[in-house]
């Protein structure tokens, strides 16, 4: 009995350590989670502070103006931005238009760049195998440039030849070989002959004339180039101006109308009275002026065209009173009341 009451009062101890080491295990996960804007290493960071001390472990002080008044927010800024004027605005906008239509024909007319192959390597001429040196019991020997070459050594053996029979001599003709080689003059570039202009007296030196243009008229105050007079290359007589009419716009090479254009859909259907008919164009995106892309540039506006067709149809316009029209090269599609 002495036994199993020892065994029994054991167990209870056992069952208690466990118990507290599990209950501090919680009660220290309750003090990392009781501040809900910090968390386990901010609160170690703190613990860490304080057992420091000095400066480090005091509370911060508030940000300055934490607890002042929110500023007027339609106040800011109290003074107007320099801007340029309207009329400026705009006429940057038409320029860069401009500019923008002019390098999209101009890469148009250029095309893509073309695809070069690459360079073939040269191949290496096959060397005969030893096996077919050694089935046709022959072999070729290249000598370097300059040498002497070397004497083929004299066949012991003929095939077909009976065993008594003498092997053929070619002493003779080697010799006859070797001494034409020796006789036989050097190759020789021919000689050089240098050819010396007449001098040119000092009075039949030509005026040559100066590569710059004349001097610019100087005015006051402003500084003009030397260059001023030489005329500008004559551009290529494009079109630059935008069609007339609201720019739809589109994903890139897709007809996916973009989103958030519901406002230029109704400002065009506000215009229209009645039975009006209503013009669409759709612009594609031709790389150069080939059939081919141009072609495909068109068939990209119709499938353009014929989405904002839809669009309008979706908002009460009957099929009837929408004319559709494509072009190869510009931006999106257009919406006007007037044809083009």
């Amino acid at each position: 009995m002495k036994t199993n009451e020892a065994t029994v009062g054991s167990v209870e101890i056992m069952v208690g350590k466990k118990m507290l080491r599990t209950g501090a295990a919680l009660a220290g996960l309750l003090g990392l989670s009781a501040c809900a804007h910090r968390d386990a290493v901010d609160t170690v960071g703190n613990w860490w502070h304080q057992y420091q001390g000095g400066v480090i472990a005091q509370q911060r002080p508030p940000p300055p103006g934490a607890h002042a008044t929110y500023p007027h927010v339609g106040l800011t800024p109290t003074q107007p931005a320099d801007v340029p004027s309207a009329p400026a605005r705009t006429a940057l906008t038409d320029k860069l238009t401009l500019q923008r239509n002019f390098g999209q024909r101009l890469a148009a007319a250029d095309g893509p760049l073309p695809n070069l192959p690459p360079n073939p390597t040269p191949r290496k001429p096959a060397m005969p195998s030893a096996s077919a040196q050694s089935d046709s019991g022959s072999s070729m020997t290249v000598d370097a440039a300059g040498q002497m070459p070397s004497a083929p050594t004299p066949p012991t053996n003929v095939k077909g030849a009976p065993d008594g029979a003498k092997p053929v001599s070619t002493a003779p003709a080697q010799k006859k070989n070797a001494d034409k080689s020796r006789t036989a003059p050097a190759a020789s570039m021919p000689a050089v002959t240098q050819f010396a202009p007449p001098p040119i007296l000092p009075g039949q030196v030509p005026q040559m004339m100066s590569p710059l243009p004349p001097s610019a008229p100087q005015f006051p105050g402003f500084d003009i180039p030397r260059d001023a007079d030489l005329p500008d290359r004559p551009a290529p007589a494009y079109d630059l101006s935008n069609p007339h009419g609201t720019l739809i716009r589109f994903a890139q090479a897709s007809d996916q109308m973009m989103r958030g254009q519901e406002h230029e859909l109704g400002s065009v259907l506000r215009r229209r009275g009645g039975h009006a008919l209503v013009y669409v164009k759709g612009f594609g995106e031709a790389s150069s002026l080939r059939p081919m892309d141009q072609a495909s540039g068109i068939r990209l506006g119709l499938l353009r065209a014929r989405t904002v067709a839809e669009a309008l149809m979706l908002r009460g316009v009957p099929g009837s009173d929408i004319r559709l029209a494509a072009g190869a090269l510009g931006q999106g599609a257009r919406i006007d009341l007037t044809p083009y």
